[in-house]
């Protein structure tokens, strides 16, 4: 039987996208808000909340904000609802990044240990995750496709890896040391 930390965790993980991306492309922030202020309330209460979670909110914001925003002033992508500022990652694809540090260490800690294919699976998805949500309307290709499917794809090969890699070296690290003791 699944823990049922697990599925409040993966369920409200699974309804941030459509809620933060639908709801940008009909200007509804509010929706993705909700969402995703739900599961970030559910998991970092203290009794939910993993040593790493914190840290892990804060790197995966600070990507977010530098990759998709490169994204835009590249030329590649233009956000829908680009509230704070246009030329900047729009709340809406933060919230998104803020779902994504809130499952690594819980509902989909298994991939710490299976950085190949969380990678594979990163710069698979993730092209199809943006081409999903330009057909919604809530992100435009603006640049040739091919560079489009490249960045998206290449990048999330490698973040992917990344943070689960950080998150299973902060395990390894908490673990305590075992120290032999030489019976007689």
């Amino acid at each position: 039987m699944l823990n049922p930390g697990f599925l409040v965790n993966q369920g409200l993980f699974q309804l941030s996208w459509p809620a933060c991306v639908i709801g940008a492309a009909y200007g509804w922030i509010w929706g993705g808000l909700i969402i995703v202020g739900a599961l970030a309330m559910w998991q970092l209460h203290p009794a939910n909340r993993h040593p790493l979670d914190l840290r892990m909110v804060a790197t995966c914001l600070g990507l977010g904000v530098l990759i998709d925003t490169a994204w835009i002033q590249m030329g590649l992508l233009v956000f829908a609802a680009p509230w704070p500022w246009p030329g900047v990652a729009p709340l809406w694809i933060m919230l998104l990044w803020l779902a994504l540090a809130l499952v690594i260490n819980h509902s989909m800690g298994l991939f710490k240990h299976r950085l190949l294919l969380i990678g594979i699976l990163g710069g698979i998805g993730s092209p199809m995750s943006y081409y999903a949500g330009s057909r919604f309307g809530a992100v435009e290709w603006v640049a040739p496709a091919w560079q489009v499917v490249l960045a998206t794809g290449l990048s999330w090969a490698l973040i992917l890896p990344l943070l689960f890699w950080m998150a299973r070296r902060h395990d390894q690290s908490a673990q305590p040391v075992s120290v032999g003791v030489k019976h007689s």
